[in-house]
């Protein structure tokens, strides 16, 4: 399977929130299975929905080229050109094939064929109709988060500030360190030949404005106890059904900072390892040794990307979480109360821990599902507020072969 920039993959991953918020117009483009075969439409073209009659996106190199600044879709003032574009369908297409990654065949992709000629059995096309579909979404989705992120002044993260300064001068290393001549030569091997770094720029700004955005609506979200309990007492037979009943005990909250071991994990690496952590549990200690202080080192050091964003949280946790199990000790430990501190050492290197408190496992679950309602109907709300228009006509696609060359 080809490997796409490593560059390219993590900001993927740094986007792909929020997905279920999406709407969709056309006929269920969520259920990513498919059978190949020809890709003759099966209904009367008139009930087709637009992007089905056209049987293929893909157009030769030098058209594709010369089609790069055309604009395909708008949004407000916004506009997507057909450069753009393939940032959404080919990272789309990306994530798909990681996420499924040796099962992929099982949903009826084959990656070694060109994706204008597998049927896809969730819709009324082909793979590529499902992948630009869903590429279409995503930018009404990411573009309308991002045109709210300006109109309330929404502020960006620093990292994510620092990430655009120094952009260029990171994809210039990258460029080097992968052996290409220039960054827009890295940027076409897996996003097309009509593909440039400012498009990238762009494509990476509007992501980090749209999840600036989403987190700023996120937090906005108060759930009362009223609402906890009313949740619970409409849904009590199906949580009960997941085993999550008033008797179901307590879940943790713990906050942690990841200082990773060297690769080689000699002795001396995980003296070094240890040092380190205990020089930044120390420096914790030496200031007001808060929870809030305790994120934001986390949020700095923290070697773990699922949990450094949130300053190094993981919540909902029991002794069925599957974490490694000397970190499981320690949150499980008896008498373990909110406020305690210390440093675990696993298989990754020496966890940094603080222990936020514990609540009661139906009170967890009733609380996620509601932030996840209401954070839901938020974006949808937003979504709503600017119609995305599609010249379909317009657009061309790059061909990129998914499986490299023996």
């Amino acid at each position: 399977m080809k490997k796409p920039i490593a560059l390219l993959l993590a900001l993927a991953m740094v986007l792909s929130f929020a997905a279920c918020a999406q709407k969709t117009d056309s006929p269920d483009a969520t259920k990513p299975t498919g059978t190949t075969g020809p890709n003759t439409p099966q209904k009367d073209p008139a009930e087709l929905h637009e992007i089905y009659r056209r049987e293929s996106y893909t157009g030769e190199k030098d058209a594709v080229l010369a089609a790069a600044d055309t604009v395909v879709a708008t949004l407000g003032d916004a506009q997507l050109t057909n450069s753009m574009l393939h940032f959404y369908y080919w990272m789309g297409v990306y994530n798909f094939l990681s996420t499924y990654g040796n099962y992929v065949g099982q949903t009826g992709l084959d990656p070694s064929k060109p994706l204008d000629e597998q049927k896809c059995a969730s819709n009324d096309g082909t793979w590529q109709h499902y992948f630009l579909d869903n590429a279409l979404n995503a930018w009404h989705y990411y573009q309308a988060m991002a045109e709210e992120c300006d109109a309330t002044q929404t502020p960006l993260s620093a990292d994510y500030q620092k990430a655009l300064e120094t952009f260029y001068d990171d994809m210039t290393e990258s460029a080097k360190e992968n052996k290409f001549d220039s960054i827009d030569a890295m940027i076409q091997t897996d996003m097309g030949i009509c593909t440039t770094s400012k498009d990238y720029y762009l494509y990476t700004e509007t992501g980090y404005k749209a999840h600036s955005y989403f987190n700023k609506l996120f937090y906005e979200i108060e759930i009362t106890d009223k609402m906890l309990e009313d949740y619970f007492v409409e849904h009590e037979a199906s949580l009960a059904v997941n085993g999550i009943t008033k008797k179901s005990g307590d879940c943790c909250s713990v906050r942690h900072i990841l200082i990773e071991v060297d690769t080689k994990k000699t002795a001396d690496d995980w003296e070094k390892c240890r040092q380190e952590a205990q020089k930044l549990l120390d420096q914790w200690l030496a200031g007001d040794a808060t929870e809030d202080s305790f994120a934001q080192l986390a949020k700095e050091h923290s070697a773990d990307p699922g949990s450094k964003g949130e300053g190094g949280l993981y919540t909902g946790l029991t002794d069925k979480t599957s974490f490694v199990q000397e970190f499981k000790d320690w949150y499980l430990e008896k008498d373990r109360k909110a406020g305690d501190y210390g440093l675990v050492k696993t298989s990754y290197g020496y966890h940094i821990m603080y222990f936020s408190g514990t609540e009661p496992i139906w009170e967890y679950y009733c609380r996620e599902c509601l932030t996840d309602e209401q954070s839901a109907d938020a974006v949808n709300k937003v979504i709503e507020k600017y119609e995305l228009k599609v010249e379909y006509d317009k657009i061309l696609l790059d061909e990129i072969k998914l499986i490299e060359d023996k």
